[in-house]
Protein backbone atom coordinates (compact mmCIF):
# COMPACT_ATOMS: atom_id res chain seq x y z
CA UNK A 1 0.00 0.00 0.00
CA UNK A 2 1.33 3.39 -0.97
CA UNK A 3 0.46 6.39 1.17
CA UNK A 4 0.43 9.86 -0.35
CA UNK A 5 0.17 13.36 1.09
CA UNK A 6 -0.88 16.39 -0.93
CA UNK A 7 -1.97 19.91 -0.11
CA UNK A 8 -4.95 21.92 -1.28
CA UNK A 9 -6.00 25.10 0.47
CA UNK A 10 -9.50 26.44 -0.07
CA UNK A 11 -9.51 29.67 1.98
CA UNK A 12 -7.70 32.79 0.86
CA UNK A 13 -4.72 33.57 3.07
CA UNK A 14 -4.91 30.23 4.87
CA UNK A 15 -2.04 27.94 3.94
CA UNK A 16 1.22 26.49 5.13
CA UNK A 17 4.34 26.91 2.99
CA UNK A 18 5.25 23.23 2.78
CA UNK A 19 6.80 22.36 -0.57
CA UNK A 20 6.29 19.50 -2.98
CA UNK A 21 9.52 18.04 -1.52
CA UNK A 22 7.69 17.83 1.82
CA UNK A 23 4.79 16.01 0.17
CA UNK A 24 7.10 13.47 -1.49
CA UNK A 25 9.21 12.97 1.63
CA UNK A 26 6.28 12.49 3.99
CA UNK A 27 4.55 10.17 1.51
CA UNK A 28 7.64 7.97 1.33
CA UNK A 29 8.13 7.97 5.10
CA UNK A 30 4.49 7.04 5.77
CA UNK A 31 4.59 4.26 3.17
CA UNK A 32 7.70 2.79 4.85
CA UNK A 33 6.04 2.70 8.26
CA UNK A 34 2.60 1.23 7.61
CA UNK A 35 1.17 -1.95 6.12
CA UNK A 36 -2.43 -2.41 4.99
CA UNK A 37 -4.67 -4.11 7.52
CA UNK A 38 -7.03 -6.97 6.80
CA UNK A 39 -9.87 -4.45 7.15
CA UNK A 40 -8.32 -2.15 4.54
CA UNK A 41 -7.67 -5.02 2.10
CA UNK A 42 -11.14 -6.53 2.58
CA UNK A 43 -12.86 -3.16 2.21
CA UNK A 44 -10.87 -1.67 -0.66
CA UNK A 45 -8.43 -4.22 -2.07
CA UNK A 46 -4.73 -5.04 -1.90
CA UNK A 47 -3.76 -2.66 -4.68
CA UNK A 48 -5.44 0.49 -3.33
CA UNK A 49 -3.45 3.54 -2.25
CA UNK A 50 -4.26 5.86 0.63
CA UNK A 51 -4.24 9.63 0.01
CA UNK A 52 -4.25 12.36 2.65
CA UNK A 53 -5.17 15.80 1.34
CA UNK A 54 -3.90 18.42 3.77
CA UNK A 55 -5.73 21.73 4.09
CA UNK A 56 -6.53 24.32 6.77
CA UNK A 57 -9.42 26.50 7.90
CA UNK A 58 -9.20 29.65 9.98
CA UNK A 59 -12.45 29.01 11.87
CA UNK A 60 -11.44 25.62 13.25
CA UNK A 61 -10.44 25.14 16.87
CA UNK A 62 -9.76 21.43 16.32
CA UNK A 63 -8.64 19.60 13.18
CA UNK A 64 -11.29 17.92 11.00
CA UNK A 65 -11.17 14.71 9.00
CA UNK A 66 -13.42 14.31 5.96
CA UNK A 67 -13.78 11.08 4.03
CA UNK A 68 -13.17 8.58 2.83
CA UNK A 69 -13.76 9.29 -0.81
CA UNK A 70 -13.21 6.08 -2.74
CA UNK A 71 -12.10 6.12 -6.36
CA UNK A 72 -12.29 2.52 -7.53
CA UNK A 73 -11.10 3.30 -11.08
CA UNK A 74 -7.93 4.95 -9.70
CA UNK A 75 -7.70 2.45 -6.80
CA UNK A 76 -7.46 5.31 -4.36
CA UNK A 77 -8.96 6.00 -0.91
CA UNK A 78 -8.77 9.68 0.04
CA UNK A 79 -9.18 11.60 3.28
CA UNK A 80 -9.07 15.37 3.66
CA UNK A 81 -7.50 16.69 6.83
CA UNK A 82 -8.31 20.28 7.73
CA UNK A 83 -5.85 21.77 10.20
CA UNK A 84 -6.37 24.75 12.48
CA UNK A 85 -4.93 28.06 11.31
CA UNK A 86 -4.62 31.32 13.23
CA UNK A 87 -4.63 34.26 10.81
CA UNK A 88 -3.61 36.57 13.67
CA UNK A 89 -0.26 34.82 14.19
CA UNK A 90 2.76 35.31 11.99
CA UNK A 91 3.56 31.86 10.63
CA UNK A 92 6.97 30.48 11.56
CA UNK A 93 8.75 27.36 12.85
CA UNK A 94 6.53 27.00 15.94
CA UNK A 95 3.34 27.14 13.85
CA UNK A 96 4.79 24.74 11.25
CA UNK A 97 5.64 22.19 13.95
CA UNK A 98 2.14 22.56 15.40
CA UNK A 99 0.57 22.03 11.96
CA UNK A 100 2.71 18.94 11.39
CA UNK A 101 1.79 17.54 14.82
CA UNK A 102 -1.90 18.05 14.03
CA UNK A 103 -1.44 16.44 10.61
CA UNK A 104 0.37 13.41 12.00
CA UNK A 105 -2.18 13.00 14.82
CA UNK A 106 -5.04 13.04 12.32
CA UNK A 107 -3.27 10.61 9.97
CA UNK A 108 -2.79 8.24 12.91
CA UNK A 109 -6.50 8.52 13.77
CA UNK A 110 -7.46 7.57 10.20
CA UNK A 111 -4.98 4.69 10.09
CA UNK A 112 -6.25 3.33 13.39
CA UNK A 113 -9.85 3.52 12.16
CA UNK A 114 -8.68 1.35 9.27
CA UNK A 115 -7.06 -0.99 11.84
CA UNK A 116 -3.60 -0.25 10.46
CA UNK A 117 -0.74 -0.65 12.94
CA UNK A 118 0.64 2.81 13.76
CA UNK A 119 3.31 1.79 16.28
CA UNK A 120 6.29 2.59 13.99
CA UNK A 121 4.73 5.87 12.96
CA UNK A 122 4.03 6.88 16.56
CA UNK A 123 7.65 6.15 17.51
CA UNK A 124 9.00 8.23 14.63
CA UNK A 125 6.55 11.15 14.54
CA UNK A 126 8.71 13.63 16.46
CA UNK A 127 11.79 12.80 14.38
CA UNK A 128 9.81 13.11 11.15
CA UNK A 129 8.51 16.53 12.15
CA UNK A 130 11.99 17.73 13.09
CA UNK A 131 13.41 16.37 9.86
CA UNK A 132 10.82 18.26 7.82
CA UNK A 133 11.37 21.48 9.76
CA UNK A 134 15.16 21.40 9.51
CA UNK A 135 15.73 20.04 5.99
CA UNK A 136 16.22 22.73 3.33
CA UNK A 137 13.55 22.69 0.67
CA UNK A 138 10.74 21.27 2.80
CA UNK A 139 9.34 24.70 3.70
CA UNK A 140 9.17 27.43 1.10
CA UNK A 141 10.84 30.71 1.97
CA UNK A 142 8.44 33.60 2.36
Amino acid sequence: MNVYVSQIYIQAGVNFPFSHHFQLHLSQELTKRVEPSALFINTYGEDFSLMFRMSAKAELTLPEIKGPAVYRKDKDVEFSIFLTYDKQKKQGPTEYRQALRELMDQIIIVLERLEIDTSKLRLDTHALIESICTTPGMILAK
